[in-house]
Protein backbone atom coordinates (compact mmCIF):
# COMPACT_ATOMS: atom_id res chain seq x y z
CA UNK A 1 0.00 0.00 0.00
CA UNK A 2 3.10 2.13 0.70
CA UNK A 3 4.28 2.21 -2.74
CA UNK A 4 0.30 3.30 -4.05
CA UNK A 5 0.70 5.75 -1.46
CA UNK A 6 4.13 7.24 -2.73
CA UNK A 7 2.97 7.11 -6.23
CA UNK A 8 -0.08 9.11 -5.62
CA UNK A 9 1.83 11.63 -3.90
CA UNK A 10 4.36 11.67 -6.80
CA UNK A 11 1.33 12.37 -9.42
CA UNK A 12 0.00 15.38 -7.50
CA UNK A 13 3.73 16.75 -7.27
CA UNK A 14 3.60 16.40 -10.65
CA UNK A 15 0.00 18.30 -11.16
CA UNK A 16 -1.96 14.77 -11.95
CA UNK A 17 -4.98 13.36 -10.70
CA UNK A 18 -3.85 10.14 -9.21
CA UNK A 19 -6.36 7.55 -10.94
CA UNK A 20 -6.06 4.09 -11.05
CA UNK A 21 -4.86 3.40 -14.36
CA UNK A 22 -1.92 6.30 -13.58
CA UNK A 23 -1.02 4.55 -10.59
CA UNK A 24 -1.28 1.01 -12.48
CA UNK A 25 1.01 2.38 -15.16
CA UNK A 26 3.63 3.46 -12.23
CA UNK A 27 4.03 -0.07 -10.60
CA UNK A 28 6.81 -2.37 -11.32
CA UNK A 29 4.26 -5.54 -11.14
CA UNK A 30 0.56 -6.04 -12.00
CA UNK A 31 -1.44 -5.58 -8.67
CA UNK A 32 -5.17 -6.38 -8.69
CA UNK A 33 -7.25 -3.72 -9.14
CA UNK A 34 -8.59 -4.18 -5.70
CA UNK A 35 -5.61 -3.41 -3.98
CA UNK A 36 -4.98 -0.31 -5.95
CA UNK A 37 -8.19 0.95 -5.21
CA UNK A 38 -7.61 0.64 -1.51
CA UNK A 39 -4.19 2.42 -1.45
CA UNK A 40 -5.84 5.07 -3.75
CA UNK A 41 -8.62 5.30 -0.57
CA UNK A 42 -5.99 5.16 1.96
CA UNK A 43 -4.17 8.50 0.55
CA UNK A 44 -7.24 9.93 -0.66
CA UNK A 45 -8.05 9.68 3.54
CA UNK A 46 -4.44 10.82 4.45
CA UNK A 47 -2.84 12.75 1.23
CA UNK A 48 -0.09 13.94 3.10
CA UNK A 49 1.30 10.45 5.07
CA UNK A 50 4.53 10.75 5.14
CA UNK A 51 6.02 7.65 4.30
CA UNK A 52 9.85 6.99 5.62
CA UNK A 53 11.49 4.90 2.50
CA UNK A 54 9.95 4.05 -0.98
CA UNK A 55 9.54 0.19 -1.05
CA UNK A 56 10.50 0.64 -4.75
CA UNK A 57 14.20 2.35 -6.02
CA UNK A 58 12.15 3.47 -9.24
CA UNK A 59 8.93 5.60 -7.13
CA UNK A 60 11.45 8.74 -6.38
CA UNK A 61 11.59 11.61 -9.12
CA UNK A 62 15.24 11.33 -8.88
CA UNK A 63 15.57 7.76 -9.35
CA UNK A 64 13.49 8.30 -12.55
CA UNK A 65 14.89 11.54 -14.02
CA UNK A 66 18.85 9.87 -13.61
CA UNK A 67 16.98 6.36 -15.42
CA UNK A 68 15.28 9.09 -18.40
CA UNK A 69 18.92 11.61 -18.53
CA UNK A 70 20.92 8.00 -19.38
CA UNK A 71 18.01 6.68 -21.38
CA UNK A 72 18.39 9.60 -23.47
CA UNK A 73 22.33 10.01 -23.08
CA UNK A 74 22.14 6.61 -24.50
CA UNK A 75 19.54 7.28 -27.19
CA UNK A 76 21.91 10.30 -28.16
CA UNK A 77 25.12 8.10 -28.38
CA UNK A 78 23.53 5.19 -30.43
CA UNK A 79 22.47 8.00 -33.58
CA UNK A 80 25.59 9.82 -33.36
CA UNK A 81 27.56 6.61 -34.35
CA UNK A 82 24.50 5.74 -36.82
CA UNK A 83 25.45 9.38 -38.44
CA UNK A 84 28.87 8.87 -38.00
CA UNK A 85 29.39 6.63 -41.42
CA UNK A 86 26.90 8.57 -42.77
CA UNK A 87 28.33 12.06 -42.82
CA UNK A 88 32.18 10.33 -43.84
CA UNK A 89 30.00 8.73 -46.92
CA UNK A 90 28.32 12.34 -47.70
CA UNK A 91 31.92 14.11 -47.54
CA UNK A 92 33.70 11.72 -49.77
CA UNK A 93 31.07 12.05 -51.97
CA UNK A 94 31.38 15.87 -52.28
CA UNK A 95 34.87 15.17 -52.46
CA UNK A 96 33.97 13.06 -55.74
CA UNK A 97 31.39 15.18 -57.36
CA UNK A 98 34.17 18.42 -57.10
CA UNK A 99 36.83 16.27 -59.05
CA UNK A 100 33.95 15.49 -61.50
CA UNK A 101 33.04 18.83 -62.15
CA UNK A 102 36.71 20.00 -62.12
CA UNK A 103 37.39 17.43 -64.66
CA UNK A 104 34.49 18.02 -66.59
CA UNK A 105 35.02 22.05 -66.97
CA UNK A 106 38.69 21.01 -68.02
CA UNK A 107 37.04 18.85 -70.72
CA UNK A 108 35.17 21.53 -71.81
CA UNK A 109 38.06 23.89 -71.88
CA UNK A 110 39.90 21.82 -74.43
CA UNK A 111 37.08 21.35 -76.66
CA UNK A 112 36.77 25.22 -77.41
Amino acid sequence: MDRIILIAQQLIKEGKTPTTSLIKARLPKNPPLPAIIQGLKMWQDNPNKIIEAPTEPALTSSASQSVSGSIDEQIDSRIAQAIAPLKEEINTLKMQVKTLQTKIAAAQSQED
